[in-house]
């Protein structure tokens, strides 16, 4: 057996162990045995079964996306320019490999043989779900395309992925290439103590005196354009992020993404035609409950239509609130600033203030006591393993006796960390044709500011949801008990699915009594008074009614870029449509929102509305818990074994009549 950490079958990553020489000599070597087992596999499957073909193959994916994951996680850290080159060679080994699978004619037919096999006809539900599930990824990868078409899919997908990658890249590099120092305190008025010390480390960072404005990363962006009184840095501050990586702005034609989002887009089309889809929105439906890009449409048209009273009254209020300031004209950068001014003077609690009782360690207790009670689970804290970074904390997560997996949370933001909340899954649980369990890993990645001295890390309203939300996802890897791979990651759900998790859990952060219940002054410890609560929650509806607006805005965009490719619109045309269908508050024409939305090259590409299709499921759902009590053990079990217990065996439709009692409302 090698001495290659990333070789050894352990239960968790020797994270600290890994370095620069480890990385490709693991990838290529479990490569070079896959491809000698799938030799085996193949050659052995003249009358193929569950075991030695399905089970057996899964394994050795299985040992090399465990194997990969571990080299993503490590990229969140500073490295050596050649431990990145490593990388990089690494995932197109990977991918070459993947796709290599997937055109492998012989594979296939094994496949279809044993589905259509007499003993398949008897399978479970589950494992004809497998079997639907591999067969349709042969298909989307062009299986039965006649071998020269087969090439240029090939070229297709590398291509794709190339531009992706430069997409990507010019994104990262446009966030680096645009900042501002201030060093005039009087620019700063309105802007909170926490946030201007965090804009002070980020200057001291660079050994410079007084307050630096960047743009990688969202949250400070966000809380500086909604907290900043000064009217022209806020603009300026708007334009620089807006128009990242685009003809436009301040750096004008530095890592353009014009170009590269046309071709990505023109190619994803070429693709989607050449396997027999009409557009790259009807490809995408292949993982998703939407039927038909129609069908995706009217959804995104009648959450509007249901929103458009909200909105046209949140644009006529903060047309008036602009004009008591004296501004000429009401402009996108004034949107968040008088959103949540008027949502602090109706709460009584600014968003600086809230924050003071939602510390990073008081919520995270909150929240394991939350979820424990419950769904019935453990989460144990581990105090002694391998990690990449110390910040980092390791749970894990029983059923009494029994251990269901492990959930580390890489809680604060730095560079070059991916900016934002997100779920990586790790391993997913599976078992094997001898019957050994492998128990499922995932890792929460967040963006939270680290403590600073005494002051502990504070979260911002968006910064709480988001926990929930992604904690929402770590559960639904970890808890599932399907024994079949492809079944119980993350990673294998539908996007509407897979969001669905995220969304049920806020529900809870946003629970009148949940709300009072958790919060605890950082100093005082004193909670937020439910008539506190209360005003927070009311006042919240304006900045949501604006996210909102924001979100469907996005969604359609997203959605109609690739289901109309070839019309003769351009990318900023399909903004400006999208724009004039759904916003009541617009942007300027300068904006290239397209142009910095790295969801269209993430995995969300004609997939970003699932955010708003898995939210009324999520909010119907809930109201059986305000029904029975928001901390209601019993109620808890029942979703838990109807939804996370179950994984991808299910569609959501189906676990909502389970849950539910009746088939979800048409909202």
């Amino acid at each position: 057996m090698s001495n290659n950490p990333l070789l050894q079958p352990l239960e968790l990553v020797p994270y600290a162990d890994i370095s620069l020489e480890h990385l490709q000599p693991a990838i290529s070597q479990i490569i070079a045995d896959n491809h000698k087992a799938l030799d085996i596999i193949v050659s052995q499957s003249l009358v193929p079964t569950w075991d030695d073909l399905v089970l057996a193959e899964d394994e050795l994916d299985a040992r090399l996306d465990e194997a990969f994951n571990a080299l993503v996680t490590l990229s969140q850290l500073p490295q050596a320019p050649e431990w990145f080159a490593a990388f990089e060679k690494c995932y197109s080994e990977v991918e070459d490999y993947k796709a290599g699978t997937l055109q492998n004619q012989a594979l296939y037919d094994a496949y279809t043989a044993l589905a259509n096999s007499g003993p398949a006809q008897l399978y479970s539900s589950a494992r004809k779900h497998v079997l639907r599930k591999k067969l349709s990824a042969f298909r989307s990868a062009g299986i039965g395309l006649s071998e020269p078409v087969k090439m240029q899919l090939v070229d297709l997908n590398k291509r794709i992925g190339d531009l992706e990658a430069t997409f990507n890249s010019n994104v990262r590099n446009a966030n680096l290439a645009w900042e501002k120092l201030i060093t005039d305190e009087t620019l700063l008025a309105g802007i909170s103590s926490p946030l201007k010390h965090k804009l002070a480390l980020k200057a001291l960072a660079t050994e410079r005196e007084g307050w630096l404005l960047t743009l990688d990363e969202e949250a400070i962006y966000s809380a500086v354009m909604g907290e900043c009184e000064n009217r022209a840095l806020r603009e300026e501050l708007w334009i620089a992020y807006n128009t990242r990586a685009s003809d436009q702005g301040p750096t004008a034609g530095q890592n353009d993404n014009s170009v590269v989002l046309e071709q990505l887009l023109t190619l994803r089309h070429q693709r989607a035609k050449l396997l027999g889809y009409d557009n790259h929105a009807h490809f995408s439906l292949e993982t998703k409950a939407a039927r038909s890009t129609d069908e995706v449409l009217g959804f995104i048209k009648k959450r509007a239509a249901h929103k458009k009273a909200d909105f046209q009254a949140l644009a006529q209020s903060l047309q008036t609130d602009a004009q008591s300031l004296g501004y000429n004209n009401l402009r996108a950068w004034d949107y968040a600033y008088l959103a949540r001014r008027a949502s602090a003077e109706l709460s009584g609690t600014p968003d600086s203030e809230f924050s003071a009782y939602c510390s990073y360690n008081q919520i995270l207790k909150s929240l394991v006591q939350l979820v424990s009670g419950l769904f019935g689970i453990q989460i144990l804290k581990v105090e002694n393993f391998s990690t990449w970074h110390p910040d980092v904390q390791l749970y894990v997560i029983n059923d009494g006796q029994e251990r269901l997996g492990h959930l580390y949370i890489d809680p604060y933001m730095r560079q070059p960390k991916m900016d934002g909340c997100w779920t990586q899954a790790i391993t997913d649980r599976h078992i094997n044709a001898e019957g050994s369990v492998k128990l499922p890993v995932a890792i929460l990645h967040g963006n939270f500011s680290p403590p600073q001295g005494a002051t502990p890390s504070l979260l911002e309203p968006l910064q709480l949801n988001m926990l929930f939300h992604e904690f929402g996802h770590c559960l639904q890897h970890i808890l599932t008990r399907s024994p079949y791979r492809t079944l119980s990651g993350i990673n294998f759900l539908g996007r509407d699915a897979s969001e669905f998790a995220g969304r049920v859990l806020e529900q809870w952060c946003w629970s009148r009594e949940v709300l009072q219940w958790m919060t605890r002054h950082h100093q005082t410890d004193k909670p937020l008074s439910i008539k506190q609560v209360d005003r927070i929650l009311e006042a919240r509806k304006i900045t949501e009614t604006l996210r909102d607006a924001d979100e469907l805005t996005r969604s359609l965009f997203d959605f109609e870029l690739h289901r109309t490719q070839g019309d003769g619109r351009s990318v900023q045309d399909v903004w400006a449509s999208a724009q004039q269908a759904l916003q009541v508050l617009p942007w300027p024409e300068l904006a290239r929102f397209g142009h910095a939305f790295d969801y269209m090259t993430t995995g969300y590409d004609a997939g970003y509305y699932v955010y708003e299709w898995s939210r009324p499921l999520a909010e119907q759902v809930f109201t059986r818990f305000e029904q029975e009590g928001v901390f209601n053990a019993q109620t808890g079990k029942v979703f838990r074994e109807a939804y996370y217990t179950l994984g991808a065996e299910q569609t959501l439709p189906e676990f909502y009549k389970t849950f539910m009692g009746q088939a979800p409302n048409d909202d």
